[in-house]
């Protein structure tokens, strides 16, 4: 499992974090889920992770690599799954 911080620049475009309002500071996970395939995510600095639940929301990577291309397409991917889940508080 790889996993690295990052930190954003205040910004419009990244869906806030339901449970503590973060955009800005997350972690990207890089999860090995098969021999030839892993999932990326990405989770807020406080914990929480839309796609726990419905992993249908990351994104499949053959190698796992959290270069910024996949972060990218982690964050588009975690505006997706919070466009789509519903939180309990």
């Amino acid at each position: 499992m790889r996993k690295k911080d990052v930190s954003l620049k205040p910004n419009a475009i990244v869906t806030p974090c339901p449970q503590c309002g973060n955009n800005t500071d997350f972690r990207v996970v890089a999860e090995r889920v098969a021999v030839d395939g892993c999932e990326v995510y990405v989770e807020c600095c406080c914990g929480f992770d839309p796609t726990a639940e419905n992993t249908d929301y990351r994104l499949e990577d053959a190698m796992g690599y959290v270069d910024m291309g996949n972060i990218q397409q982690a964050l588009r991917c975690w505006n997706e799954a919070l466009a789509h889940t519903v939180v309990i508080h």
